[in-house]
């Protein structure tokens, strides 16, 4: 599957907030505030998953609503609600 046949979807939400301070050394000296920006990828039909083995060591596929009740973030959650509401 070649990604480039996906879609990237603006969603025209950002989300800002302060990074907690025990996270604050993975960004640069002085940056307090994190800002993302929220989109959509489609894609024509279902990839394998590939995990980067120095980022995540499982994933599992749930209902969006158990899904967001899983996040620990605040952003994610919001994201998978609004994806869950989207047509």
């Amino acid at each position: 599957m070649d990604i480039a046949r996906g879609r990237l979807v603006p969603w025209h939400v950002t989300n800002t907030f302060e990074i907690y301070a025990r996270w604050r050394h993975r960004f640069a000296p002085g940056v307090t505030h994190n800002t993302e920006h929220v989109f959509g990828f489609t894609l024509p039909e279902r990839v394998p998953v590939t995990l980067s083995p120095t980022e995540h060591v499982a994933f599992r596929w749930l209902p969006w609503r158990e899904a967001a009740d899983k996040c620990f973030s605040w952003s994610n959650r919001d994201a998978i609600v609004m994806l869950g509401e989207r047509p």
